[in-house]
């Protein structure tokens, strides 16, 4: 398992957070997801093998907020 750290734009609540938190284990190949709202990020584990940084990147932007790389 690999685990990643993502810088999230856009989450002023836990909705936010919780949202973000849902669409990023919702991707397959991801294990675990736990976002820190007031740190403005999400620690991910996942299969590397079966997904990669950008289908995550995709996951957040789809629920309406901004990867900053």
């Amino acid at each position: 398992m690999t685990k990643a750290t993502l810088k999230i734009q856009g989450m002023t609540c836990n909705h936010c957070s919780m949202r973000v938190q849902k669409a990023l284990k919702g991707v397959a190949g991801v294990q675990d997801a736990l976002v820190d709202l007031g740190k403005a990020e999400a620690a991910v584990t996942f299969d590397e093998a079966k997904v990669n940084i950008d289908a995550l990147s995709t996951a957040v932007v789809d629920a309406g907020y901004k990867v900053v790389k």
